[in-house]
């Protein structure tokens, strides 16, 4: 269930008719400047964060600049946050990228050109914490074939170094080699975690860029 609170920024006010159709007993708060989203986020963090990417200025004119600051504010101090992104114009995201798939919440973007049952899908997926990003935006993450297979051994089959090496028949610096790269293309930063930590954080990326299914 959603907490009683959903904010939107710079949305039509039906949003919120379609976000109730998750939870009917869920609120809406429609906050239409960057300073008053960051202020209401110090009082209260709602279940999802649902922004438009373009919003009219002082002058009238649109502009995506403030919505930018403000999602970097968001991945900075509230890296947990669900964000549904609802724009026309996903393309301004692309200088964001690398801090898109580091987020911990859910982040999904659905166009405005799409059908409203693709927003309430995409409201839910935010809502389950997945990552759900246009072709375009994702990030072009290649693997060798036993860099694959290392990868469901460990994350499906929850296999030790040792198991993997001796089950692909090769060293166990190489499992462990071939794990630290990937690491390295999933983003995962060996100073924050353990190894047992580590491990469970690669599985659980690869889960969010569907690269496992579990």
């Amino acid at each position: 269930m959603l907490s009683n609170k959903l904010f939107q920024k710079d949305v039509a006010e039906n949003n919120c008719l379609y976000l109730q159709k998750i939870d009917p007993c869920a609120t809406c708060v429609i906050i239409n400047q960057p300073q008053q989203a960051r202020e209401r986020l110090e009082f209260e963090i709602p279940s999802i964060f649902v922004i438009d990417l373009q919003i009219g200025n002082i002058t009238g004119e649109q502009s995506a600049q403030d919505s930018l600051e403000l999602l970097l504010h968001i991945f900075e101090n509230y890296p947990s946050l669900n964000i549904l992104v609802y724009s026309s114009e996903h393309s301004y995201l692309r200088p964001l990228n690398k801090l898109i798939n580091k987020h911990q919440g859910g982040f999904v973007v659905t166009s405005k050109v799409e059908r409203r049952q693709h927003f309430v899908q995409g409201a839910k997926s935010a809502l389950a914490g997945q990552l759900v990003l246009p072709p375009d935006l994702r990030q072009e993450l290649s693997f060798s074939p036993i860099e694959t297979q290392i990868l469901q051994l460990l994350g499906q089959k929850y296999l030790t170094d040792k198991a993997i090496a001796q089950k692909l028949n090769i060293s166990v610096r190489k499992v462990q080699n071939h794990i630290q790269q990937l690491k390295l293309k999933l983003g995962i930063d060996d100073l924050e975690q353990s190894d047992i930590s580590g491990r469970v954080a690669l599985s659980m990326e690869a889960v969010r860029h569907k690269l496992l299914l579990i």
